[in-house]
């Protein structure tokens, strides 16, 4: 009997023992390289996983227009950059109004800031925009046209909106299409193309990619006050949780080794953005600043060092990017 009490003791005690042991950390991993193509032409939009290289989705740019985020009580709506949208309020007055296309032109129009989102990006009850669809990836000098859009019910779950063509001299004869955004709680942005005018599935789960490799606006110092707005190719991170730091000093080697101070993260989209490649005029080439470190944080709290290394493919052309990756 003693011997039996004994052993319940010991195997208790091995239990006890083997489930307070310390979980080891997670190794450092190897530098790897890895690519995302957009094409020469830059036609498509790639969601990509950070510690695997997988193009989680891709998608032409033409495949959506507007996202929506729904944020508890708040609803935000962001345009596709990469096609060069724009957008402007639209007074109750001009949104079942006659527009002509001088009327149209005239409009104050802007973009949404790559950094990230604003005031001006809410909807409520009522809004209502007119928005430039930007040029046709087909044929880049090509607009895609305009429509004016106004939001009959925002709610925190879904969203009810009319859309019809924005150039309209008879205001009888205009149409409309309604059209319903839910949220999604898989996903972070729910996508909807004004081209089809309907929802569309563009965006992957959330937690399974952190950088989004694409065209978009970028807004330039200039001379003048007001900045340039201009079409770049780069990567975003506007996936929920994503930080990023670019230190301003400091080499591959040194970032790997030190500790990463969390006050210094940004969560601005646009960190690593597109300047970490520069074009020459005279040689009609682009060159990369490969020195450039960038230090990324997942939601999950995993690190990785990120520098570019490439922006031709293995004939020349332009837009495959080659990275190198390493977790820390």
């Amino acid at each position: 009997m003693r011997t039996w009490l004994w052993l319940a003791v010991l195997v208790a005690l091995n239990g006890c023992i083997e489930r307070e042991l310390p979980i080891p950390a997670r190794q450092p991993g190897d530098a790897v390289i890895r690519h995302a193509d957009l094409g020469p032409d830059y036609g498509v939009q790639l969601h990509v996983q950070l510690h695997t290289g997988e193009v989680v989705a891709s998608h032409p740019k033409d495949a959506w227009c507007t996202r929506f985020h729904f944020d508890n009580a708040a609803v935000w709506m962001d345009l596709n950059g990469s096609r060069f949208m724009h957008i402007t309020p639209l007074g109750q007055d001009m949104v079942t109004g006659a527009i002509s296309q001088d009327q149209a032109d005239a409009l104050p129009w802007g973009v949404n800031r790559p950094a990230g989102r604003d005031s001006s990006q809410l909807i409520n009850d009522g809004s209502a925009w007119a928005i430039d669809l930007g040029r046709d990836p087909a044929n880049p000098i090509a607009s895609l046209g305009s429509v004016r859009m106004e939001f009959l019910s925002v709610g925190p779950e879904e969203v009810m909106l009319r859309v019809g063509d924005l150039v309209s001299e008879q205001p009888d004869t205009l149409t409309w299409d309604t059209l319903w955004i839910s949220s999604n709680p898989n996903i972070s942005q729910s996508h909807l193309s004004l081209l089809r005018r309907e929802a569309v599935d563009i965006e992957p789960p959330t937690g399974t990619w952190e950088l989004y490799f694409t065209q978009y606006t970028a807004l330039l110092n200039s001379d003048d006050e007001e900045p340039v707005e201009y079409l770049v190719t780069g990567v975003l991170h506007h996936a929920e949780g994503v930080r990023v730091l670019q230190p301003n000093e400091g080499d591959w080697s040194f970032w790997k080794e030190v500790e990463w101070n969390p006050e210094e993260w940004s969560d601005d989209w646009d960190v690593m953005g597109f300047d970490w490649k520069s074009y020459s005029l005279t040689d009609g080439t682009y060159s990369i600043d490969s020195d450039a470190v960038y230090c990324i944080v997942t939601p999950e709290g995993r690190e990785f060092l990120f520098r570019f290394l490439d922006f031709y493919d293995d004939t020349g052309a332009t837009g495959r990017i080659t990275y190198e990756t390493l977790e820390r």
